[in-house]
């Protein structure tokens, strides 16, 4: 399992906070794991968003919010492509050949109001976070599936289909897997 890459949600999870998620995976390395759930989003645009920052746009955002994890659930979290930074932003793992940026910035909100924003994004509240070895202690005892990312399960498939398109892409019908193994 590398940074880049997603994590599935095995039924093993259902009816916890991961139960049917899909995860981009920003970082990982010896000290933990840091990831965004990229199917999820909560009932809430972008424009209403920026209204309720009191940040004026110049468009209707009309894209969703998703809700990115259980840490820090009213911290904004934008994963977006390189081509913008600003301070309060942090490299992630890219995809597909292209450099991926993580911001928690005020600033990038009011460059993503003003249409000076980065070109492609996904705007999460909160995100999933996993201490030293918790990430491995999971995946070997079957609670996630990883699969390879790209940008455009990311930033451009519809929330509802992004998980059965990775799995598909796997070539596995993720729903047929059973929660608890059985005794012959």
């Amino acid at each position: 399992m590398h940074a880049g890459e997603f994590l599935i949600s095995m039924p093993k999870l259902r009816g916890s906070f991961f139960g049917d998620s899909l995860i981009y995976l920003w970082a990982h390395d010896e000290d933990g794991a840091q990831g965004l759930v990229v199917n999820h989003p909560f009932d809430l645009t972008l424009g209403e968003l920026m209204k309720q920052l009191q940040l004026p746009t110049a468009t209707n955002l009309a894209g969703k919010v998703v809700s990115g994890g259980p840490v820090e659930p009213q911290q904004g979290f934008i994963l977006h492509t390189d081509d913008v930074s600003v301070e309060g932003s942090e490299p992630a793992a890219g995809v597909g050949g292209v450099g991926l940026t993580v911001s928690y910035s005020r600033e990038m909100l009011e460059l993503i109001a003003a249409e000076r924003g980065p070109n492609r994004f996904l705007l999460a509240l909160g995100y999933a976070g996993w201490g030293a070895g918790q990430l491995e202690e999971e995946l070997a005892d079957g609670a996630w599936l990883t699969a390879p990312s790209s940008q455009d399960v990311l930033f451009e498939t519809p929330f509802e289909q992004r998980l059965d398109r990775v799995a598909h892409e796997l070539g596995i019908d993720w729903r047929l897997f059973a929660s608890e193994g059985g005794v012959a």
